[in-house]
């Protein structure tokens, strides 16, 4: 019986205490590197949740400088067509202003004419 078993002299006892010992160990060198897992992960998570802080700000900037651009461009734009059109009443008022002054001229002798005794 004793080849079957190992040698006589050990205590089945010792031997549970000796294995319970080993399962111990076992278990906190596990928890030990649960616990720098978990650490690990929270460290990459931050990394992560920091990176997209950083890209989405840097996203907004250049959203926010192409609607500035944008604007920018329809503002010179709408001032552009806004002086064209400026130009274009200029002209035309500056071509009847000798046919204002004439009827401005007519009726206002017109006026006097009819105003004499």
């Amino acid at each position: 019986m004793t080849a079957k078993h190992g040698p006589s002299d050990e205590n089945p006892l010792q031997l549970i205490a000796q294995k319970e010992k080993e399962l111990e160990a076992r278990l906190a060198q596990t928890r030990e590197e649960a616990k720098r897992l978990v650490e690990d992960a929270r460290r990459r998570v931050e990394q992560i949740r920091e990176d997209a802080r950083r890209e989405g700000d840097a996203l907004a900037e250049r959203v926010r400088a192409e609607v500035a651009s944008e604007a920018d461009a329809i503002t010179k734009e709408r001032l552009a067509r806004a002086q064209a059109e400026v130009s274009q009443v200029r002209s035309r008022a500056a071509d009847r202003v000798p046919e204002a002054v004439r009827l401005v001229v007519e009726r206002v002798l017109g006026g006097l004419e009819q105003g004499l005794p």
